[in-house]
């Protein structure tokens, strides 16, 4: 076989390689969950196992769709700043709601905002998750940016960040699998998203393929 003809196969037994791997982690995790597989594969839980992960089960599962895969290289100082700007609005709203809702006279009292109200004081964390968005879109996806859940401290993209600093580039890939899993005493039929993605930077931190968690803070 020629070198040419041959380069196209070797392409091809990488990628399936590479796909292999993403599988095998998704697998083994979904596995667990069943109580079929090794228990240990919850590890692979981005940030770690929580209480609430480490007993939840299904009945059975099996992968119905897959989304395209996701991919990012940029500076991580881009995404530093990003994720700065987004928590210095963030922490600037709060203090507002805050002060809006706060105390009258000497007794503390809770005043319901308008809808108007809310949107005004929102409006500048809306505009910079906007923005996260538009510079870094897969990033702003799995740290789930433009959702309340950013915010929750078991959200494990934000020391992830913190952790990789702010010099040289990170590269994100991200796979997105629909699972269907029979639940409960009754079989019933759920649909669910299960995130797999490997975090690596030029500096030598590299996450390894993981699971991205959801299941015991927020199922989006």
């Amino acid at each position: 076989m020629s070198r040419l003809a041959l380069l196209p196969l070797l392409v091809s037994l990488g990628a399936a390689a590479q796909e292999d791997s993403v599988h095998q982690v998704a697998r083994a995790y979904l596995d667990a969950l069943t109580g079929t597989g090794d228990d240990a594969a919850r590890e692979s839980l981005l940030g770690g196992v929580t209480m609430n992960a480490s007993i939840a089960t299904i009945g059975s599962w099996r992968i119905v769709a897959e989304d395209p895969i996701r991919k990012e290289t940029a500076p991580l100082q881009t995404a530093s700043q990003l994720m700065t700007d987004l928590d210095k609005a963030g922490r600037s709203t709060l203090a507002s709601l805050i002060n809006q809702s706060g105390a009258l006279g000497n007794d503390v009292q809770v005043r319901e905002l308008s809808e108007a109200e809310a949107n005004k004081l929102l409006a500048p964390t809306k505009e910079r998750a906007s923005r996260f968005f538009r510079t870094l879109p897969v990033l702003a996806y799995v740290a789930r940016v433009s959702k309340s859940v950013y915010w929750h401290p078991k959200n494990p993209i934000r020391p992830l960040l913190t952790q990789a600093g702010s010099n040289g580039t990170y590269t994100l890939e991200v796979h997105r699998l629909t699972i269907e899993s029979l639940e409960g005493p009754r079989k019933e039929v759920r649909r669910w998203p299960l995130r797999l993605l490997r975090f690596n930077t030029s500096k030598g931190l590299d996450t390894g393929w993981k699971v991205l968690p959801a299941s015991d803070w927020n199922g989006d």
